[in-house]
């Protein structure tokens, strides 16, 4: 199993650090939205057939995952926990007995057109389309970011169809798309690969769900913004006050934005880390090859929280 992104496990923990449910897919990866029902949506891979593969266009010729294999975008639904605290994905693949149950799934291949949804020439072949964030809108339909396109997608829960679709110029390699309460979304975009600009940038804009045009946009006002740049991972989340806190993860920084773009809180992590405690020497070799394996503050994503949302966090 290719295994760049080493993800899997979907947890409960209570205060005091115990896991109380887990659910595990080793092919899981990026994003996983837990419901207050205990359902999860998340994303997950699985191995495209050569003629699938063939179907996807774009990309850097001879790029794919070890073995010429072309890993496609899965998105699934699960009831993880109906009868135990403790299941996987083997549960509905095999012959699993932890009790996990598939209520929906969606292969992008089976419903993206892939000379519409084209990988960008310079990106390697080896995920398509890379879907790194999802969640429900109003409507119980998914919205889906997927970066190597460089596209977000409200998917229908029904048939599996593309209802919307984002794209170039207005994102671009983009993350963390989501509905806002008032039916708009609200994107983290990472600008690499944007189309007529010389030096990247990062923004978080707002987009309006009906004329797909921008209401909103936060970049840092430094000249051409690239104060304000992470080429992968990173969030934004619009708080109850109107700001808005983007992470920018790739450097570990964290800021808190008005409307108006001043930055009123920022916070950078200063601890560096790296895989040597958590793999071993095989698996390290295959993150050097791929240029994981160096010291980082990086970070996924950033969330705030009000103290009443969190009554169990004390400060020492």
């Amino acid at each position: 199993m290719w295994a760049k992104y080493r993800g899997g496990a979907m947890i409960q923990v209570s205060p005091s650090g115990e896991i109380l449910r887990e659910y595990r897919d080793p092919k899981a990866h990026h994003d996983q939205h837990h419901l207050p029902d205990g359902k999860i949506l998340y994303t997950t891979l699985e191995a495209l057939t050569p003629d699938e593969a063939a179907k996807v266009q774009g990309g850097i010729t001879g790029s794919e995952a070890p073995g010429g294999i072309v890993y496609g975008d899965c998105i699934k639904l699960v009831d993880p926990w109906s009868t135990s605290n403790r299941s996987s994905s083997e549960d509905f693949e095999g012959d699993g007995k932890g009790g996990a149950k598939l209520l929906w799934s969606w292969r992008a291949i089976d419903h993206l057109d892939p000379e519409l949804f084209r990988m960008h020439q310079d990106y390697p072949r080896e995920h398509w389309p890379l879907i790194n964030s999802v969640s429900f809108d109003s409507d119980g339909n998914i919205i889906a970011s997927m970066r190597n396109t460089s596209s977000v997608v409200v998917i229908s829960r029904e048939t599996g169809k593309v209802l919307w679709h984002l794209t170039q110029p207005v994102v671009n390699q983009q993350h963390c798309a989501h509905q806002l309460p008032s039916g708009d979304l609200l994107i983290f975009d990472n600008g690499v690969f944007r189309p007529g600009i010389s030096v990247p940038f990062t923004r978080a804009i707002v987009v309006a769900r009906e004329t797909k045009e921008i209401i909103w946009e936060y970049k840092d006002r430094s000249t051409g913004g690239i104060g304000l740049f992470t080429p992968f991972m990173g969030s934004a989340q619009k708080l109850p006050n109107g700001n808005v806190v983007l992470c920018e993860a790739a450097t570990g920084r964290i800021l808190e934005v008005t409307e108006s773009g001043d930055v009123v809180w920022e916070f950078v992590v200063p601890q560096l880390s790296d895989y040597t405690a958590v793999l071993g020497e095989g698996e390290l070799e295959e993150m050097r090859k791929m240029g994981f394996a160096y010291e980082s503050n990086a970070i996924f994503r950033a969330y705030k929280y009000l103290p009443e949302e969190v009554p169990w966090l004390k400060e020492d």
